[in-house]
């Protein structure tokens, strides 16, 4: 009750909400009431060699093991790989890779850095967030809800209806909330470097999507265990599956229909299997696909080399803003001249969603520990100052 007691608050100081227009903002309002040197081994060596010898190796070994030791691992592999799911030179994440690795490389030309789009390491997507906790990968964009099942405060950067517009979500730049996610993400092995938000909606193959309703049946992918919990409450049958796997459930008739960025939507095709298409603010769906780096080689930076990527991120979030601003456009004109057909929420549609939202998602949020709750009264709070400033 305290969520609601503390919202309602809000709503009886007449604050309003970052990111809604005019006509949503007192629904927004008004609904958040309702919610890790293997040793040497020495040993007898057939060489011939003397005691003498012997020993002088094992000081020579058991001096560079010592000096090993003490050069930082990121010092001595000056080599960074990325690695993503997406086309290369064409989504906007990998784009904005780019932008970043010029950047520090402006600023410390011995850096180098491989960037591998479309997971060609061979490395599945939900893997790679071990692969960065282990540091057998340095860098990776990676979806924040993919890792839920091991970190469910991960949830915040999904939870539907919460982030009703990109700079909604860009409000949360350098406030509590980020620095709880970062502290948590540090926890558990990895630095978030760069915040790059990315809008989304629905496609689906044989029905258009309005209010909660009209999901009734449909078996989606909503990209997140709580916003599937909600889904579920309206009548779909979730189904779990990485935004890569899309094209080829939708081709098979595995998948009704989807959750996931407009960028996504284009660059994997998915018009080519779909008839209906939601976009527009509010939204529903907001997703946080962060650049993340290994905790442990971010902790063996030198200062210079930190200032240096913290600089660079800063750069690539300015451009991921600007390049979310024509994905939504190219999403609705490239799946309009498919054939496709566009809706966007109307105020009620809206309404409803959120109310729906705060029924089951927020609510379930809210009830995982006392840091998450927290995390979620931040968020709303944030974007309450934020709109009041304006």
């Amino acid at each position: 009750m305290l969520l609601w007691r503390r919202l309602f608050g809000y709503v009886a100081r007449g604050q309003v909400v970052a990111g809604l227009p005019t006509g949503f903002t007192a629904a927004y309002r008004l609904d958040c009431l309702q919610y890790d040197m293997k040793g040497w081994k020495t040993g007898p060596h057939s060489s011939g060699m003397g005691d003498g010898g012997k020993a002088a190796m094992r000081i020579g070994f058991a001096l560079f093991a010592v000096l090993m030791a003490l050069v930082p691992n990121a010092t001595l592999a000056k080599e960074f790989r990325i690695s993503h799911q997406w086309p290369a030179e064409v989504d906007a994440r990998d784009r904005a890779v780019r932008v970043f690795v010029r950047e520090v490389q402006s600023r410390l030309p011995a850096l180098n850095f491989q960037i591998h789009p479309q997971l060609s390491l061979k490395m599945k997507a939900e893997q790679q967030f071990e692969a960065l906790q282990s540091a057998k990968l340095e860098m990776s964009v990676y979806p924040l809800p993919y890792a839920v099942k091991k970190i469910p405060e991960f949830s915040l950067a999904v939870l539907p209806g919460l982030f009703p517009s990109v700079d909604a979500a860009r409000a949360l730049k350098n406030s509590k909330v980020s620095d709880q996610l970062q502290a948590i993400a540090n926890a558990n092995g990895v630095h978030i470097l760069a915040w790059w938000w990315v809008p989304g909606g629905f496609a689906t193959r044989n029905r258009e999507i309005a209010g909660p309703e009209t999901v009734k049946g449909l078996r989606l992918r909503g990209g997140d265990p709580l916003f599937d919990l909600m889904l579920s409450k309206a009548g779909a049958t979730p189904v779990d599956l990485t935004s890569n796997e899309l094209y080829a459930a939708m081709q098979a008739g595995k998948l009704d229909g989807a959750l996931t960025s407009y960028e996504t939507f284009v660059s994997a095709k998915i018009y080519e299997h779909t008839k209906f298409f939601t976009a527009g603010s509010p939204g529903i769906w907001m997703f946080a696909t962060p650049l993340l780096i290994s905790k442990s080689i971010w902790d063996n930076l030198s200062q210079a080399e930190q200032e240096a990527f913290e600089a660079a991120a800063e750069v690539s979030e300015a451009y991921f803003v600007e390049t979310q601003k024509d994905a939504e456009k190219k999403f609705i004109e490239t799946f309009t001249r498919a054939g496709a057909k566009y809706h966007k929420f109307s105020y009620q549609e809206y309404l409803a969603w959120l109310r729906l939202a705060q029924q089951t998602a927020w609510k379930e949020y809210f009830a995982l520990s006392p840091k998450t709750e927290s995390m979620l009264l931040e968020v709303v709070q944030t974007m309450l100052d934020v709109a009041q400033k304006k």
